[in-house]
């Protein structure tokens, strides 16, 4: 039995008086049902003819299935203010309603109503009862329902007459049943949502008897924030939060200041609307079959503005030139910030500069790499009253013209009589662009060399008298700066070695200041017992020391390194190391 108290404060009518107190019964009463949300409505009218009003007036309301007149719902109704119900110039109307666990159809209802002031009541209303289904096979209540989620939900089952329940499935799950009246059953289902969503079946004795029902969540969207884009029109969005695993016709569905949002909105709605109202607030409702949620937020769109993205955007040239269009011509009278982005690649970010001024449709990007491919973006947002960056535009990838090449880092090696000019190879941000050959000038002669080459051989050279060669690098926008190194008179001054010790992987080396010294160092290395190409690396003046590190060094191998005074003249040996980065112990030979 399902008990509930709910009062009411009503007027009196004159069916009976009782110690000087009237009492009258409701009038008029009606009731209406809805199958859909299992809901029992209930109309009365109160007497306009009562001599007296008491302090409180109550009305009972039960509600009991018919067949054995058990209660399963009573209820007293009261208002806390009395009304004087002389001074009423006509009857009024009284409302309550009741859902119920059990569905309408699975037997019939009877209601009934009666007034009570305190220890004095007024005889019940005459019975006005639901009537329950009735059915020649089984039959599985209520029809296609939705459900929340966690909650606890009654199903029944109608048989024909002469049938015998053999079982009730949810999910195809085997469930406890409950003998409610005559051919009528009942279960109580814990009510989980299924993976995806989908209808789960529900039925007794076969698959053929039954219905299905949809579990899922009321809305729980939140945040709502509201914005200008094009000066015309309002856009609404919000985060939608849980999902409520309700599709199609039983999806959220969205009103936004009392209009309807269009179909299949999730998370944005938009309305044409006047900008210039100042604030205003904005309402959002969100409904499905199990429930209603409101958002609200309070904005003046004039200071809600988020720019769409630039159009067109075309970059040209060394120092870009990026030019882009607006879809609203809105846009060109206001004052605006924009940011253009430059990626060397799609995941390197080169820079990001900022410009300002009415209308922005072009700035130049000064300070660019030539010869190198760049992808420029832009967005822009209002200076004034600024509220958010505007969407990116696409990306526009242009390629810097080519530059005249740096210069080539430049050595030597000496071996006898012959002297061996080499170069290192420009790297992509050295070169600036395509290098296309290189110019070797050695005295009166001069040679052109094409990549991938970057050595030369002198050979046969003088004895008595240092020879001066040049080293430029091409490319199509021409000749990099000469590199020039003077080779000196043969033969070398001998110098000893001293001892050095390597240590993760290459040597710390250091040397005393060379007098003759005025454009710093050059330390070249090479394993002492065998034939190689030397490397090198040069050192600025002022510094006599530096880290030697080489991918081509190995343990075990011995290495030569000698450090060169760089002067006006030829390159000068200063000192010289002798040693291992790494020593390796010697094992005896058997």
């Amino acid at each position: 039995m399902l008990v509930f108290l709910l009062w009411a404060s009503l007027f009196l009518s004159s069916l009976q008086e009782q110690n000087g107190v009237l009492l009258s019964g409701p009038q008029n009463v009606s009731v209406n049902y809805d199958l859909k949300d299992q809901r029992i409505s209930v109309t009365w009218e109160d007497d306009p003819s009562s001599s007296r009003v008491p302090d409180k007036l109550i009305y009972d309301v039960e509600v009991l299935l018919t067949v054995n007149m058990t209660e399963v719902h009573s209820v007293s109704y009261y208002i806390e203010e009395a009304v004087d119900v002389r001074q009423a110039l006509a009857s009024r109307k009284y409302h309550w309603s009741w859902t119920s666990a059990l569905p309408l159809e699975c037997t019939s209802h009877s209601v009934r109503l009666r007034s009570r002031y305190q220890n004095y009541t007024s005889q019940w209303s005459p019975l006005l009862t639901i009537t329950g289904r009735a059915s020649t096979h089984p039959q599985v209540f209520p029809k296609s329902s939705v459900v929340q989620v966690d909650s606890n939900f009654t199903f029944c089952c109608i048989l024909g007459p002469g049938q015998r329940l053999e079982y009730m499935k949810y999910n195809n799950i085997l469930m406890n049943t409950t003998h409610i009246i005559d051919q009528s059953y009942a279960m109580v289902v814990h009510m989980q949502s299924p993976s995806p969503p989908s209808c789960i079946n529900v039925y007794c004795n076969s698959p053929l008897y039954g219905t299905c029902v949809y579990v899922g969540y009321p809305p729980g969207d939140r945040n709502l924030v509201c914005e200008t884009r094009d000066l015309e029109s309002v856009e609404c969005h919000w985060d939608t939060g849980r999902a409520t695993n309700l599709t199609k016709q039983r999806m959220t569905r969205y009103d936004l200041n009392g209009r309807a949002c269009p179909n299949r909105t999730v998370s944005n709605c938009y309305q044409t609307v006047r900008v210039d109202q100042g604030e205003r607030n904005w309402t959002l409702t969100a409904r499905n079959p199990l429930g209603t949620l409101e958002l609200r937020d309070t904005a003046d769109l004039k200071k809600r503005v988020r720019l769409l993205a630039p159009m067109e955007v075309l970059a040209s040239g060394v120092n870009a030139s990026v030019q882009w269009q607006w879809e609203r011509p809105q846009y060109h009278i206001l004052l605006m910030v924009c940011q253009a982005i430059l990626m060397l690649s799609p995941f390197t970010l080169y820079s990001q500069r900022n410009f300002s001024g009415i209308g922005l449709r072009s700035v130049v990007l000064h300070g660019l790499a030539p010869a190198q491919t760049y992808t420029v973006q832009v967005c822009c947002g209002l200076k004034q009253h600024f509220w958010k960056w505007g969407d990116w535009s696409e990306g526009s990838t242009f390629k810097t013209e080519e530059d005249i090449p740096e210069m080539l880092d430049v050595w030597m090696q000496i071996e006898g009589n012959q002297t061996m000019i080499l170069w290192k190879p420009l790297t992509v941000n050295q070169s600036h662009g395509q290098i296309k050959d290189y110019e070797v000038t050695w005295g009166r002669q001069e040679t052109i060399l094409h990549p991938p080459q970057n050595d030369f051989l002198i050979s046969d050279r003088s004895t008595d008298e240092g020879h001066r060669v040049t080293v430029t690098a091409k490319n199509s926008a021409g000749s990099s700066l000469p590199s020039i190194i003077i080779i000196p008179r043969l033969p070398h001054r001998s110098k000893s070695s001293m001892k050095i010790v390597g240590s993760d992987g290459g040597f710390n080396l250091s040397w005393s200041a060379s007098p003759n010294s005025s454009c710093g160092y050059v330390v070249d290395w090479c394993p002492t017992h065998k034939k190689c190409r030397v490397e090198w690396v040069k050192v600025p003046a002022g510094i006599t020391r530096a880290r030697i590190q080489s991918a081509s060094f190995e343990e075990g191998v011995r290495y030569t390194l000698s450090i060169f005074a760089c002067t006006p003249g030829a390159p000068e040996l200063w000192e010289r190391r002798e040693g291992y980065v790494k020593e390796c112990r010697k094992y005896p030979l058997f």
